[in-house]
């Protein structure tokens, strides 16, 4: 079976949640002494993480967008070797094929009638669910999507939440958070709201942005991501690669999407001890409990205002964050549950 395991991606890098969920993958199966096959239509080879795959790289530049995942699904079937396991994220023919996100579920939610261009993804997406021998959901939203949307059977859908590094996401104490919070240039009367996003739109950054540059508290929108205008209460610090430090500096993380399959920033923040503040519409929802931060409704102005000077009136920290979560996060318990799948479709 190690020799036998392999990921099929667009892009192998660092990047946002899909390209962050197959590193962890990666990671994890290479401390299980198992290096995958990586097939990828672009593979950065300054990651750490390259030297633990066999990289295949297609290059499928020259072909339009719409056409590309069904020639790169095309590909790995004809590079694929005997007992081959193929574990995709990118909607190709596969044995296992993750699924954090499907087109239908988010033209519904944002009410948006489909293009020529949405029609080829969503026939495409079909073919490979209809094709899969196990589907992996990321949230127990997504399996009723793919089953309402895409007519899937249940009894093929597995859900498995997606893993968090807790050892890079933890706690600090009183005086380090005030050394971060200056290292930021938060001052200590202001009520810090992250914004970690490079999707704003799907994310309900205009939502935020319009009620915290009206707003007369002393708080701020602290935008970690795509850059976006500075205006009133609102701070744009671009792409980092300090985010545990910047979680842990700040009062809470905020997000307002229109869709959101999961939700791994939420626990990113609460376990670096930030509570959240989210629409409630956000999957990963799902799988809290306690008294991890607050939810509002973002159809709903009243709500968000509400919520916001609730929070800004009761601010905490979170202490104990394992005893808010309902599931095992952590990245040796997924491949657990991976492996266990793959010996069951062998």
């Amino acid at each position: 079976m190690k020799n036998n395991i392999s990921i099929a991606i667009n892009k192998f890098r660092n990047g946002g949640g899909t390209e962050r969920y197959i590193l962890d993958l990666v990671n994890g199966f290479y401390c299980m002494g198992i290096s995958p096959r990586v097939y990828a239509m672009m593979i950065d080879k300054n990651i750490s993480e390259y030297k633990k795959i066999n990289p295949f790289r297609v290059n499928l530049s020259l072909i339009p967008k719409p056409f590309k995942t069904l020639l790169f699904s095309h590909f790995i079937q004809r590079k694929k070797r005997e007992n081959e396991i193929i574990l995709s994220m990118a909607y190709t023919k596969a044995d296992v094929l993750f699924c954090g996100g499907q087109h239908i579920g988010y033209l519904n939610s944002t009410n948006t009638s489909p293009t020529l261009s949405d029609r080829i993804k969503i026939i495409t997406e079909k073919k490979a669910l209809d094709g899969s021998k196990i589907i992996i959901a990321h949230s127990n939203l997504m399996k009723k999507e793919l089953i309402k949307f895409y007519h899937i059977p249940e009894s093929k859908i597995e859900v498995i939440y997606p893993p968090l590094d807790i050892k890079k996401f933890n706690i600090v104490n009183v005086d380090r958070r005030a050394e971060l919070r200056k290292k930021f240039g938060f001052n200590d009367n202001e009520v810090i709201y992250l914004f970690p996003s490079t999707g704003h739109k799907r994310k309900g950054f205009d939502l935020l942005a319009k009620y915290f540059k009206h707003s007369d508290l002393p708080i701020k929108l602290v935008v970690a991501g795509t850059p976006v205008k500075e205006e009133r209460n609102i701070i744009s610090l671009g792409f980092r690669k300090d985010m545990p430090e910047l979680y842990q500096a700040t009062d809470f993380t905020i997000m307002a999407s229109s869709y959101e399959p999961f939700g791994l920033v939420g626990l990113e923040s609460i376990f670096s001890g930030t509570p959240i503040v989210f629409s409630e519409n956000m999957a990963c929802s799902e799988v809290l409990k306690g008294n991890f931060g607050y939810l509002f409704d973002r159809n709903n102005s009243k709500s968000l205002d509400d919520t916001i000077n609730f929070s800004f009136k009761n601010k905490f920290r979170i202490d104990n964050p394992n005893s808010l979560l309902k599931y095992n996060p952590t990245l040796e318990e997924h491949i657990d549950r991976l492996i266990k799948i793959i010996d069951y479709i062998k």
